[in-house]
């Protein structure tokens, strides 16, 4: 996994080598909440991102997730962490993340980046009649690729940061059987954020 770790760095890093020169021309702080994932579990909650982007558009992220699961969405074809009803969870995320620019829009100010990441995340997940859960924790190493823009609407720091990040986890969630609902095993993990957020 370390070996594809650098791979990937590699080919973000030579990616970023031809991409077209920045039009951004300072450093900014940044700060956002994450409207996707909050949508998907009825705003229970809380999860958003704080960072740094650097003058050529790197930027180094901190991510943290305090979601209330619904039993919809851990059931959706999207997730799939869950065969059955009854069972809701509650996720915490801590996440670090460095990325940079791949390709950037002529006349705009958005870019797609990649990026790795490293993390630590705990799950848990309760049937809602029956007295019966599972716990999951784990360190986890990753990389992501997104869209960031830049003055959205036309207003100055407004941003939004669409972005897809794979996690491994470095200690697997066995599959569980909650009554007659099953959690599935989980090795890897996947998520959609839609961040909205200003930069300053």
């Amino acid at each position: 996994m370390k070996n594809l770790a650098i791979i990937i760095f590699l080919i973000l890093w030579s990616a970023s080598v031809f991409a077209q020169d920045s039009t951004n021309t300072k450093s900014n702080v940044f700060i956002a909440y994450d409207l996707g994932e909050m949508a998907f579990n009825r705003f229970q909650n809380f999860a958003g991102e704080v960072g740094y982007k650097f003058k050529n558009d790197h930027m180094i992220r901190f991510v943290y997730l305090n979601i209330k699961l619904t039993e919809e969405h851990l059931s959706s074809d999207f997730a799939m962490a869950v065969d059955g009803e009854n069972v809701t969870g509650l996720w915490h995320g801590y996440e670090l993340l460095y990325d940079i620019p791949i390709y950037r829009f002529k006349g705009g100010n958005g870019f797609v980046y990649g990026g790795l990441s490293a993390g630590y995340h705990e799950n848990s997940y309760q049937h809602t009649i029956l007295n019966e859960s599972v716990e999951h924790n784990t360190g986890t190493i990753g990389f992501d690729i997104g869209y960031r823009e830049s003055n959205v609407l036309k207003v100055k720091g407004l941003y939004l940061n669409f972005q897809i990040p794979i996690r491994y986890n470095f200690k697997t969630l066995e599959e569980t059987m909650l009554g007659e609902a099953t959690v599935n095993k989980s090795v890897f993990g996947q998520n959609i954020s839609f961040f909205i957020g200003y930069e300053f």
